[in-house]
C-alpha cells in the first residue's frame, strides 16, 4: 500500500496528458506578460508531431478521470486495510488528501490546470478522507484528526450537506466507540462499508436520488470491539499496565499498555504482564484468536505499590517501601495502600495512643501493622498480639498450658523455616 501503487493505477494516457498540462502551465507562469505567452504558445505546439498528438484531448475529461482514479484507489486501500492502522496505507492516502486539499484551496496557474470541476473535486476529497478514516478507525490518530479539522474548516455557501456529512463521518470513524472499536475487513464487512460510504454524497439531508441515506448507518455491522483492558480484582477498576504481546507468524514482540486497541488483522500467541507492581501473568491467546474477540485481563496489584494512575513514576511506591512510620503519614499510608478496614483501625487505635508508658507496645504494633500491610496478611495481627503478650508474661506463673503449647508450635515452625 504505497503512493507508487496509486500512481500505477492511472493509465498512461491520463498521466501523460496531466504532465503536459502541468508543463504548459509552468511555461506560462515563466513568461513575463500575457503578450509573450501569446507569442510562445504557437511555437510550442508546432515543435514536433508528438506534442500535437498529446494536445488532442479533452482537458476537463482528463482532470476528472485523474481525480476519480486516485480517489477510487484510495477507497480500495481504505476497504482492504480497514481497521488495521496500517501506516503505509495511511501515508499514501494522506498524500492524496493533501493533494486534493491543495487543488481546492490554491489558486496558482499550475494548480488550476490540474483542478477538475468543483463537484468532482469535493466528491474525491470526501472519498479520500473517508478512506483514511477507515484505515485508522478507532485509533484517534492525531495527524489524521488535524487533517480532518483542516478539511472541514472551509464553510461557505458552496459547501453542501454531503460534504459536512462526509467529514463528520470521518472524524467519527477515527474515534469509533470511544477508541474501543475498529472496522473489520472480512468480505461481509467490506460489503457493509461500501454500502455505507458509497462515494456519492447528497446535496440535502432529504436527497435520496442516488443513494438511500438510511443505508449510511450500515457501517455499524462492520464494527468490532478489539479493545484489550485490564481490571484490578480488588478494586474492580480498569487499570493501565504495561504488557508484552508475541505476534503470530513472527518473532516480533510488541510492548504496549492497556487499554490497547488491537488492529483487526493482528493476532498474538502470547500475552505477558511486564510490571513489578502487579503479579506476573502469562496467557496463551490461541483461544482468543479462535473466538475472534478479546477477553478482559484480570490483574492483582502487589502490596506496597500504587497503580500507574495514582503513581506514574513509582515515587510514592518507593516511599512506601522505605517503611516511614511517622504518626500522620503512617496512617495515611495505611489507608492509601490497603483497603482492609481492620488494619486501618488497628493502626489508628493501637499504633498511636495517648499513653506514654507503653512505647514498646506501640512500636511493636506499628512494626507488625507495616509488615501485615506489606505482605497483605492482616489476619495474623491477632497471632502477633498473642506472641507479644506471651513474651511479656515470661517468668510469671499465670501462663496457661495452651499458651505454652502455642509457643512451642511457633518455635517448631520457625526452626523448620530456617532449615
Amino acid at each position: 500500500p504505497t503512493s507508487d501503487w496509486i500512481d500505477y493505477q492511472i493509465p498512461v494516457i491520463v498521466k501523460s496528458s496531466m504532465e503536459f498540462m502541468k508543463r504548459a502551465a509552468t511555461r506560462a507562469m515563466a513568461l513575463s506578460d500575457v503578450d509573450q505567452m501569446d507569442e510562445q504558445q504557437p511555437n510550442t505546439e508546432g515543435d514536433d508531431n508528438g506534442k500535437k498528438e498529446i494536445t488532442d484531448f479533452d482537458p476537463q475529461a482528463v482532470r476528472q478521470a485523474n481525480a476519480y482514479i486516485i480517489a477510487g484507489a484510495c477507497f480500495s486501500l481504505g476497504l482492504k486495510y480497514a481497521g488495521s492502522a496500517n501506516r503505509a496505507a495511511a501515508s499514501a492516502i494522506i498524500e492524496r488528501v493533501l493533494w486534493f486539499l491543495e487543488l481546492r484551496d490554491n489558486k496558482d496557474t499550475v494548480t488550476l490546470t490540474q483542478k477538475p470541476d468543483n463537484s468532482t473535486l469535493i466528491t474525491c476529497l470526501c472519498t479520500s478522507a473517508i478512506s483514511l478514516a477507515m484505515v485508522m478507525a478507532g485509533t484517534g490518530d492525531l495527524d489524521s484528526f488535524r487533517l480532518f479539522r483542516a478539511l472541514r474548516w472551509k464553510c461557505d455557501d458552496g459547501t453542501l450537506y454531503g460534504t459536512h456529512m462526509a467529514f463528520g463521518a470521518a472524524i467519527g470513524l477515527l474515534f469509533l466507540g470511544g477508541g474501543k472499536c475498529t472496522l473489520g475487513s472480512r468480505p461481509e464487512d467490506v460489503a457493509m462499508l461500501i454500502t455505507a460510504f458509497y462515494p456519492h454524497f447528497p446535496v440535502l439531508s432529504s436527497d435520496n436520488q442516488y443513494h438511500l441515506q438510511a443505508l449510511r448507518h450500515l457501517y455499524v455491522l462492520a464494527v468490532h470491539e478489539r479493545i484489550l483492558e485490564a481490571v484490578d480484582v480488588d478494586s474492580n477498576e480498569k487499570v493501565c499496565i504495561p504488557i508484552e504481546l508475541s505476534l503470530a507468524n513472527s518473532n516480533e514482540v510488541v510492548q504496549v499498555s492497556t487499554p490497547f486497541l488491537l488492529a483487526n488483522d493482528s493476532k498474538f500467541v502470547e500475552l505477558r504482564l511486564k510490571s513489578d507492581r502487579y503479579y506476573p501473568i502469562v496467557i496463551n491467546a490461541s483461544d482468543w484468536n479462535a473466538q475472534g474477540k478479546l477477553s478482559t485481563l484480570f490483574v492483582k496489584r502487589k502490596a506496597g505499590h500504587l497503580s500507574y494512575l495514582q503513581d506514574p513514576n513509582g515515587l510514592r511506591s518507593l516511599s512506601m517501601q522505605s517503611g516511614s512510620a511517622d504518626s500522620e503519614s503512617f496512617l495515611k499510608l495505611i489507608k492509601l495502600f490497603s483497603d482492609d478496614a481492620n488494619l486501618a483501625s488497628f493502626a489508628k487505635y493501637f499504633s498511636f495512643s495517648s499513653f506514654d508508658d507503653d512505647e514498646v507496645f506501640e512500636r511493636f504494633c506499628r512494626d507488625v501493622t507495616y509488615e501485615c500491610m506489606k505482605e497483605e496478611k492482616s489476619e495474623i495481627l491477632e497471632m502477633y498480639l498473642k506472641i507479644f503478650r506471651l513474651i511479656e508474661s515470661k517468668g510469671s506463673k499465670s501462663i496457661s498450658v495452651e499458651s505454652v503449647w502455642e509457643a512451642r508450635l511457633l518455635r517448631t515452625y520457625a526452626e523448620t523455616r530456617m532449615q
